[in-house]
């Protein structure tokens, strides 16, 4: 039996790589929602807007003290460009996400692809822009009609890490397969294998309820659309899907911990 058990020492290290490592990775903290609230620029007072304004903050604050033209248009094209890169980086998360399913690939490219392609649009409009009014209207687009910040962030990693959740327990699964094979062995063998059988029963469980919390999140996360966010519909099913990925995080952990002591019982 100890010769089964090192053999499997090596895909059960390869796991908790994929657990610590994959199915965990920097979700985007729940965003607090605030009504919308023009500021002396024209972007609206959100905590995403908040942030937004650490990154072009000199822009920000030329744009507060004289709401000029040209300082209104500066905070727009650095709003802007900032996103793109966001986009940019976003876009590299996804294609080098392993765990993602192709459809679930294919989602969140397109929602980065349009959410470039409208925000370069509205760049060239803030570019051409030659009133305070008409400035003011395009900032307040950057923020409400993209949620770059807010939502499409989110909808990336909590996706990936559903995902990444799922291939774990799928990895997991076929541990346990193996593990229930070595106590089949150990009991033909005449050894008693009743404490290994019931960390078995509880790896599988803490797999299964894994698979569980994260069950159609991906799917309800990919729907959603910065108009649902504005409407308040969308933050409720982020933070349902944060709350199911960090408690299927857990369950992996206790599916691993079980097979660590499955893996001792028959030693």
């Amino acid at each position: 039996m100890r010769r089964y058990a090192i053999r499997i020492a090596g895909p059960l290290t390869g796991i908790v790589l994929a657990v610590v490592i994959g199915a965990a990775p920097a979700l985007a903290a729940p965003a607090r929602q605030v009504s919308p609230a023009a500021s002396p620029a024209g972007a609206p007072g959100q905590a995403e807007e908040l942030n937004a304004r650490r990154h072009c903050v000199r822009e920000w604050r030329a744009a507060k003290a004289e709401p000029t033209v040209e300082h209104l248009r500066a905070v727009g094209l650095c709003e802007i460009d900032r996103r793109l890169v966001t986009i940019q980086r976003l876009e590299g998360l996804v294609d080098g996400a392993r765990a993602l399913t192709e459809a679930h690939a294919t989602a969140l490219e397109a929602i980065l692809d349009h959410s470039a392609a409208g925000l370069r649009a509205l760049r060239a409009e803030i570019e051409a822009d030659a009133t305070v009014g008409e400035l003011r209207a395009d900032i307040e687009a950057i923020f409400s009609d993209f949620r770059i910040y807010a939502l499409v962030t989110r909808q990336v990693h909590l996706v990936r890490a559903a995902d990444t959740v799922d291939a774990a327990a799928v990895r997991l699964d076929g541990l346990a397969d193996r593990l229930a094979a070595a106590i089949e062995e150990a009991a033909a063998s005449g050894n008693d294998v009743t404490e290994a059988r019931a960390h078995l029963g509880a790896m599988r469980a803490a797999i299964d309820a894994a698979q569980a919390e994260v069950a159609g999140d991906a799917d309800a996360v990919l729907v959603l659309t910065p108009a649902g966010w504005n409407a308040g519909t969308a933050k409720p099913v982020l933070d349902a899907a944060h709350r199911s990925v960090v408690a299927a995080r857990a369950d992996l952990k206790t599916a691993l911990a079980e097979a660590r002591a499955v893996r001792a019982a028959l030693r």
